[in-house]
């Protein structure tokens, strides 16, 4: 529970906290706006934490991070892992680690990971090629950092966590300047080593000033033996303290609340995990701060910036933050604290309200209630738009695919951007084949003299129907097509042609055998009537001589034979005279 800045009179801080108030609230209200916009894409980002949940460093690291990634507007699919680290340290335990990472994301492709302290940091550093290849990296809470850890590390990049020991150093001065001694509490942890890095070089700016000693290397149980005892001129800056040499683990407030208890001096620090269980205080880094800083880069990334090009962070430092019941523990003047600081457990005054600010505020909330109902309403309509658009768009696919016929959408090119799955069942090619090639492969030589006409005619708006093509299957069949198209017309320009095309090769083989049969009819009817003659001519002469050359009695049956031939010869003239009927009836209605 944040309270008021270290110094300021009531009134100043009553405007100061409607400004805030208000500022909140529009803050909010254009996240909702924001938010009425969400992607369809979903993006996969693992969160890799150095210790475990539950303690309240990683925990606010988690809240920083989703404060940017959980917005609905972003789509992004959170997982977070935990390493547990320094609790357990077992030889193999970072290897199986990484065999358990390999077996349970091997299935899951990520898009981005974010890193949380040292331990984190140094696995990726290691494994990273191995167990995510390409896959980009932002980093946060690492302690000390050196531009050559990322020398051979593409597309890595993050936030060093730039606690600002000089900065907690001169507040403790300023608010004593009899101080002659800084106990630093720190352990031999990858995050310890790092810290006692930053300590060393802040010890330069105070040689011959200070004189600053750490415990590292000593137990809890000592650290506390010698913290009991300190003399009145020294100041205890707490940094890390997760596990003694024995390995012993502990938690932030296990460590603050025993330190406090122990200590007869002040206790500073630079991270704001320890406030409120006994921590005087200092430029506090936050957690939060640092999730928040991690969660935003992370976006801007996934949005398609490098993260070979985005800058390393160093500055962010924290905020100068006190507890007020810990300055009247040790006598410590509120009046000495740096500028703009923040105190927390400070007492509340009564304030009174003026009218016109009591008004002002009250109108803003009704404006900004309006507002916020107004797009919910927008949002509302808007999905029902969507869900209406996408009922369109299922219904317009599925008529497609479930479609006899092909249909088909090209861009202003000519090239293919949609075949429906019928197109495999004419063609025998699969639609992702001829996807985004031109319309003119795989058509027969024909189809030339006629294609400019017919673009010519779509180009400028006209539709086009039964245009008759001729395609070759990926058997080498001809399959015989008939294309109805229109243009898809963008501002009088022609922006994709969209059409369907039916397969008529049965009905074109058809037509051939009907053609041929007539043409067979014709023979067989012309042939009938010459047959006739061919058979009379010989018939008279056999007549003839029967009449001449043979008795009364042969000759009439010669003759008898000769009627009955006769008569066979008129029915097949009648049935010649039948035929013609039938065939010009069959290519009438034909």
């Amino acid at each position: 529970m944040r309270g008021r800045p270290g110094s300021g009179g009531g009134g100043g801080a009553w405007k100061g906290f409607l400004r805030v108030f208000i500022f909140v609230l529009l803050i909010f209200t254009s996240f909702t706006a924001v938010g009425a916009f969400v992607p369809d894409d979903q993006q996969n980002v693992l969160l890799l934490h150095s210790y475990y949940d539950g303690l309240s460093w990683s925990d606010d690291v988690t809240d920083g991070v989703r404060s940017v990634l959980d917005d609905p507007g972003e789509g992004v699919n959170l997982y977070i892992e935990y390493m547990d680290m320094p609790r357990v340290n077992s030889p193999g335990y970072v290897e199986g680690m990484a065999d358990l990472f390999r077996v349970k994301y091997a299935a899951i492709s990520f898009d981005l990971i974010i890193c949380s302290d040292e331990y984190a940091f140094r696995f990726l550093r290691e494994y990273h090629d191995d167990l995510f290849p390409g896959v980009p990296v932002v980093f946060c809470g690492v302690n000390y950092f050196e531009d050559s850890y990322l020398d051979d590390w593409e597309d890595c990049t993050g936030i060093v966590e730039a606690y600002d020991v000089v900065g907690t150093i001169d507040a403790a001065l300023a608010l004593d300047p009899d101080v002659r001694r800084v106990y630093v509490v720190n352990d031999r942890s990858e995050t310890g080593l790092s810290n006692w890095k930053v300590v060393e070089r802040a010890a330069d700016i105070y040689r011959g000033r200070l004189e600053i000693v750490s415990s590292e290397g000593r137990s809890f149980d000592e650290v506390m033996g010698e913290i009991s005892v300190l003399p009145p001129d020294t100041v205890v800056l707490l940094m890390t303290y997760y596990q003694d040499p024995d390995g012993t683990s502990y938690d932030h407030t296990e460590v603050i609340t025993a330190v406090s208890a122990a200590s007869p001096v002040p206790v500073y620090g630079v991270w704001d995990v320890y406030l409120g269980d006994g921590l005087v205080g200092g430029r506090l880094t936050s957690g939060k701060d640092q999730g928040t800083a991690a969660g935003e880069m992370a976006l801007g990334i996934l949005e398609g910036e490098s993260a070979s090009t985005v800058p390393v962070k160093k500055d962010l430092q924290g905020v100068y933050t006190f507890d007020y019941h810990q300055l009247q523990r040790f006598g410590l003047q509120e009046s000495d604290l740096p500028a703009g600081s923040v105190m927390i457990h400070a007492p509340t005054s009564s304030i009174e309200i003026e009218r016109d600010v009591l008004t002002v505020v009250l109108v803003a909330l009704v404006i900004l209630l309006l507002l916020v109902l107004y797009l919910g309403y927008t949002i509302r309509v808007r999905k029902k738009t969507e869900n209406a658009l996408r009922k369109s768009e299922e219904m317009f696919r599925g008529i497609a695919e479930r479609s006899f016929d092909i249909i088909f959408t090209t861009d202003a090119e000519g090239r293919y951007t949609y075949l429906s799955p019928s197109f495999r069942r004419v063609t025998g090619y699969d639609p992702e084949e001829f996807v985004g090639k031109s319309y003119l492969v795989g058509l027969d030589n024909n189809w030339q003299k006629i294609s400019d006409e017919v673009i010519d005619a779509l180009k400028n708006g006209r539709a086009v129907e039964g245009v008759a093509v001729c395609l070759h299957a990926k058997d080498r069949t001809p399959r015989h097509l008939e294309i109805n198209a229109a243009p898809i017309m963008v501002e009088g320009e022609m922006a994709g042609v969209q059409g369907v095309v039916r397969d008529v090769t049965e009905r074109r083989e058809m037509e051939q055998a009907r053609e041929e049969a007539y043409t067979q009819i014709e023979r067989n009817i012309l042939q009938f009537a010459a047959l006739g003659d061919e058979i009379r001519n010989p018939l008279s002469v056999i007549v003839g001589l029967a009449d001449l050359n043979c008795t009364e009695e042969d000759a009439e049956r010669i003759f008898e034979q000769a009627r009955i031939i006769d008569a066979i010869i008129d029915r097949l003239d009648q049935g010649w005279i039948e035929s013609e009927k039938v065939q010009a009836f069959l290519r009438k209605r034909g």
